[in-house]
């Protein structure tokens, strides 16, 4: 056996001096692809886990179309409750809401007495809202139902009373609720 007299030198082959790198890898315009190229197996799992995350977020706000028009019509209906209330306050007059579940699922803010409906500031025309079409398709009010407030913002009538709006009958039901001194209104 032979033993190598500088055991500090290796044994493989060096690069010559003169060596010089494959063009293809620094050029991004070759048309050789680069072997080097991809993705690595950390940035596909960091990928992975992102978007997981963005799905467990997603994921339980995800309700079918109804659901999310019944979610939709009860936020207006209590957002006009409170513009009623909101009226009665900066007018100093009574105003309230009217509904009406059979057969036209329409509720109307009205001023004084339920004939007298006030206007609609976008439209121009009554300001009355009808649910089960169009953007409310499907969404019907399960009980008739009224709240008017005074010049405080305190219900005259229908405090601490509810109405109900469902998918004609089924799930969801949202329960939408005056508090009786306050006037607070809830969604349940």
């Amino acid at each position: 056996m032979k033993h190598n007299k500088d055991h500090n030198q290796s044994t493989f082959p060096t690069k010559p001096e003169t060596w010089i790198p494959n063009p293809h890898l620094a050029n991004p315009q070759s048309p050789v692809p680069n072997p080097y190229s991809g993705f690595t197996l950390i940035e596909l799992i960091m990928v992975v886990v992102v978007l997981l995350i963005i799905a467990a977020f997603i994921a339980p706000k995800m309700t079918g179309v109804t659901g999310t028009r019944v979610n939709a019509a009860s936020r207006k209906i209590s957002a006009d409750i409170r513009y009623a209330q909101q009226l009665a306050i900066s007018t100093q007059t009574n105003h309230g809401v009217i509904f009406n579940a059979t057969p036209t699922n329409t509720y109307s803010i009205y001023r004084e007495t339920t004939s007298t409906i006030i206007t609609d500031s976008f439209t121009g025309g009554a300001y009355t809202v009808q649910l089960n079409t169009g953007d409310y398709g499907g969404v019907t009010i399960d009980s008739g139902y009224q709240v008017e407030f005074d010049s405080l913002g305190s219900p005259v009538t229908g405090g601490g009373g509810s109405v109900t709006i469902s998918n004609a009958g089924s799930a969801p039901i949202r329960t939408i609720t005056v508090a009786a001194n306050t006037g607070k209104v809830s969604i349940n």
